[in-house]
């Protein structure tokens, strides 16, 4: 028979009417008093007034089971009870088993109506300050009340030391269900499969096994053999992270040797409630602070500053934590700002480093305070312009006693230029000098606030004489500012002329209208056009540096100027810039699409070869009877010509040409490429050699490291040699050898899972997620890759001979991303978009990854595959899905293809060899195959 819980006792007879499995039914005669009568009565009141009864009830049956089965040595009530109803009826150990929920009954009826207590719930939540608790002790009233109710004392001692179980958790929910909505009030009675009470039956069977005799396949509830092996896995990577680290308190993407044990973590405290004792023990004994409630980067920050404390001692709050490193002891300065509002068990841990309530309360700030430190170097730029006269400092290594000067005023000029009007702090500077932040040049400046101090002392400026008397290169700039002032700002002109040098005509006024500031901006323009034909007239090119002065104008600013707006009109409007197109008339390259300090390095090489004076590469450079400078030029363009050369067939077309120009052909740089290259001692190969013997393959992920080595990288960094064919041909064979798939035209996590596979199979340990993995590939077997077909066969996998029928177990509304499919793929012709991609509001990228992951793990309705297959044949293709963005960019692009297609079509010629068939099929159909691009 199977009775409820409250229909358990009668009270007529005063009997427990007992449930035993394979039996009607046992009545037991309850000893005198009323104990369970009166249980029972409390136990249907409460069913009948609170409709959180049931819930309640289930909950603390799982408490009192649990304790059951710890049973602890004070408890001295359950162990006579059982006793008393025992009675001889049966063995022992049966009756251990079968007398459980009797003799819990009354403690189990006593709980719930505390639990089912909304006065007690918010008594609870209250306590919590709105977070969530680590232990029961962070709740005192919690475990206290308990004890009260159930008549142990002794009893709050020990529930206040708990972090999990079926208590802690319902406490745990509590907290959450205060700050959500009705599901999660309804998870404060969820009771986990992993606290739920083991069923009699299977205790009995348990009790009765003979000894020695294993367990069988039947597993206990909310366990199974596969989440206990992965459990395993992932706690001995946790073991191995504990002994480098000392303590689990890792971030999300943390990777230990492949295993994502960052990632395995955050799952588990997800849903750490709902962990079972065992396992929790086991995580607890690596790391008690495994899971806090509070931010892992909160976690990692004590550490350092546990670390600190452990070297140095408690930190001094009082004087603003000194010789801690200066995000320790901001982090520190903040944690007692905030002290009041920690977490209590983060307030423990700050006291066991020296940081308790009261030293808190005297902590001073790791930095001074903004205002004292800007008020501080304002002294210290009113004692440099005292002296000097001006805040032109050169740069920002400049120190003027002791203090970063430099540093400070060019943070403050780039927060001003930031700004939108002038700031209380840019005032304070212009009452110490108004052009601390002019808008020309800073030597500029400096050579104008030096000339007018000597006028200040007396000193004549005799320009008809060659200015007398003045440093010479002080009197150049004199008189390249009377060479051409048209070019000057307007407020550089006024300056000139109350020294001076500048004639009151040439002055542009105060008051300017808005007709006079375009004549002189055109002015300035002009000049700088003017100036560049100059330059080009006498060089032939108008590759100069960014600080470069021709006659006096600074040509070198002004065309960096040029090339910006260049650029920006090209990118708002997509037409040519009229102006650079005069500038192109001078230079073809003036503003070239790779890096311009590539172009200034090619004229140099082109003024040497127009001069006989060109060293070729690999060969001795020859001096003839230069200076230093020259020879010191004709080395560095020496060696950038050898950079060029081991990089020639990555080089722009337009690139290569000008370096033909100067009779740096394909077939010169492969020379000078293969006869520079050295072989040092190749520690990343000795790597890969140890790896592969210990491992059978080298397909590990970018992060992996071995034996301290960053080997993950170093592979990665191979594989771009490889595809820009760069790579050494004596490293390439070695990587062949070691591992013939060590570079995959496929995607390196389907090696991965292979290699996985492979081992599982070859050790008999293959595991029902490998099983699905090698299924799935039967089923995509059309699709892979020749190669990946032969590897699979290897496994004994076969071509699957009927299509997937994956039938679900409830009928769902169909996708609403089909629709969006449909419309996207009329209307592009193809299903290739980028995860960000939206189609009228609805997130088509992030939809399509999904289907395609469900795709490759057979988890995906026929019906939807079907449909995405007749949208798109290659929604989901066996290569990186990058390269198919890419070829469908090179096929709807109209003519003239841009550059860094063109260099995407030719590297697919160069790889052809290592393309799938069906990528090779695609790109000959757009026309690009090794034949046509020769």
């Amino acid at each position: 028979m199977y009775l409820q819980p409250g229909q358990r006792v009668c009270g007529l007879h005063r009997a427990w009417l007992m449930q035993v499995p394979g039996t009607a039914g046992c009545v037991v005669a309850l000893p005198a008093g009323e104990l369970w009568v009166q249980a029972q009565k409390r136990h249907l009141k409460l069913l009948r007034r609170s409709a959180a009864a049931v819930g309640a009830f289930q909950v603390a049956q799982a408490v009192t089971a649990s304790w059951w089965q710890r049973m602890w040595p004070r408890e001295q009530l359950w162990s006579a009870r059982l006793r008393a109803l025992w009675g001889s009826r049966m063995e022992w150990e049966t009756w251990h088993v079968v007398a459980r929920e009797a003799v819990m009954y009354p403690e189990t009826v006593a709980l719930a109506v505390l639990l089912a207590s909304g006065a007690f719930r918010w008594r609870v939540v209250a306590e919590a300050r709105g977070s969530v608790p680590f232990r029961l002790a962070d709740m005192p009233s919690l475990p206290v009340a308990v004890a009260r109710c159930l008549r142990r004392p002794w009893l709050a001692e020990e529930l206040a030391a708990q972090t999990s179980g079926p208590l802690f958790t319902w406490a745990h929910q509590c907290v959450r269900a205060h700050r959500g909505g009705e599901a999660a009030e309804r998870d404060m009675w969820a009771v986990a499969s992993a606290h739920r009470p083991r069923p009699i039956a299977d205790e009995l069977a348990e009790a009765a096994r003979p000894a020695g005799r294993s367990a069988g396949a039947k597993r206990r509830r909310g366990h199974s053999r596969q989440a206990d092996q992965a459990f395993a896995i992932g706690l001995s990577y946790a073991r191995r992270h504990l002994q480098e680290h000392g303590n689990l308190a890792v971030q999300k993407d943390t990777v230990v040797d492949s295993f994502r044990l960052g990632e395995w973590l955050h799952n588990l405290k997800t849903r750490a409630w709902a962990l079972s004792q065992e396992r929790v023990e086991a995580l607890e004994a690596l790391d008690v602070w495994w899971n806090v409630p509070w931010p892992t980067q909160w976690q990692r920050s004590y550490y350092r500053a546990r670390d600190h404390a452990a070297v140095h001692g408690p930190p001094d709050a009082a004087a603003g934590f000194p010789g801690t490193h200066i995000l320790n002891g901001e982090w520190l300065y903040l944690q007692c700002n905030q002290y009041d509002s920690l977490h209590p068990e983060q307030q423990h841990l700050l006291a066991d480093i020296g940081m308790t309530a009261e030293v808190a309360r005297t902590a001073r700030p790791r930095r001074a305070s903004m205002q004292a430190g800007f008020e501080a170097a304002l002294e210290h730029a009113k004692a440099y312009a005292a002296e000097h006269g001006h805040l032109a400092v050169s740069g920002k290594s400049v120190r003027y006693q002791g203090y970063p000067l430099g540093a400070w005023l060019t943070s403050q000029r780039s927060r001003a230029r930031r700004a939108s009007s002038a700031t209380k702090r840019s005032l304070a500077l212009d009452a110490i000098d108004p052009w601390w932040n002019p808008p020309w040049p800073l030597a500029w400046q400096r050579a104008y606030a030096d000339v007018r101090r000597l006028l200040e002392s007396g000193q004549r400026l005799d320009a008809s004489a060659g200015f007398p008397g003045i440093d010479a290169e002080l009197a150049r700039w004199l008189s390249q500012q009377r060479a051409a002032p048209q070019s000057l700002h307007p407020d550089q002109r006024r300056l000139l002329a109350e020294i001076g040098m500048v004639k009151r005509s040439e002055k542009t006024p105060v008051a300017v209208g808005d007709d006079q500031d375009a004549d002189a901006a055109g002015t300035v323009r002009d000049a700088g056009l003017a100036s560049a034909r100059c330059f080009a007239a006498e060089h032939g090119h108008l590759a100069v540096a960014s600080g470069y002065v021709h006659n006096g104008y600074p040509l070198g600013r002004w065309l960096a100027s040029q090339r910006m707006q260049d650029g920006r009109h090209v990118r708002l409007s997509g037409s040519p810039w009229p102006r650079g197109q005069l500038l192109a008339a001078l230079d073809p390259w003036w503003n070239p699409p790779w890096h311009y300090s590539w172009q200034r390095r090619y004229q140099q090489a082109h003024a040497l070869w127009r001069a006989g004076r060109l060293p070729l590469p690999g060969t001795p450079t020859v001096h003839h009877q230069q200076g230093e400078d020259q020879e010191d030029e004709a080395d560095e363009v020496a060696a950038w010509l050898r950079r060029q050369c081991a990089r020639h067939d990555v080089l722009q077309i337009e690139q290569q040409n000008l370096l033909a120009d100067i009779q740096i052909t394909a077939t010169t740089a492969h020379m000078v490429a293969s006869a520079g290259r050295r072989t040092p001692v190749d520690h990343g190969l000795e790597h890969a050699r140890s790896y592969a013997a210990e491992h059978g393959s080298l397909a590990i992920t970018v992060e992996s490291s071995h034996h301290g080595f960053p080997l993950g990288g170093w592979l990665l960094r191979q594989r771009h040699r490889a595809a820009q064919g760069r790579i050494e041909a004596e490293r390439l064979a070695a990587l062949n050898s070691l591992d013939a798939h060590w570079n995959p035209p496929w995607p390196l996590t389907w090696q991965r899972a292979y290699h996985r596979a492979r081992t599982a199979t070859a050790n008999n340990t293959i595991t029902q997620a490998e099983r699905r993995w090698i299924t799935t590939q039967t089923r995509l077997w059309d699709s892979l890759h020749p190669l990946q077909q032969q590897l699979l066969t290897q496994l004994g996998a076969e071509p699957a001979t009927t299509p997937p029928a994956i039938t679900p177990a409830s009928r769902y509304p169909p996708s609403e991303g089909l629709p969006h499919a449909r419309s996207y793929a009329a209307e592009h012709g193809h299903l290739a978009v980028s995860t960000p991609t939206k189609h009228a509001g609805f997130p088509l990228g992030s939809w399509l990854l999904q289907q395609r992951r469900k795709a490759r793990s057979g988890r995906l309705a026929a019906h939807t595959l079907q449909e995405l297959t007749a949208l798109d044949p290659w929604w989901n293709p066996p290569w990186p899905f990058a390269w198919q963005r890419h070829y469908h960019q090179y096929r709807t692009t109209d003519q003239p293809i841009p550059p860094e297609l063109q260099r995407w079509a030719r590297k697919q010629t160069t790889l052809w060899e290592q393309l799938h068939p069906h990528q090779q099929a695609l790109l000959s159909s757009i026309g690009i195959c090794p034949e046509a691009l020769r």
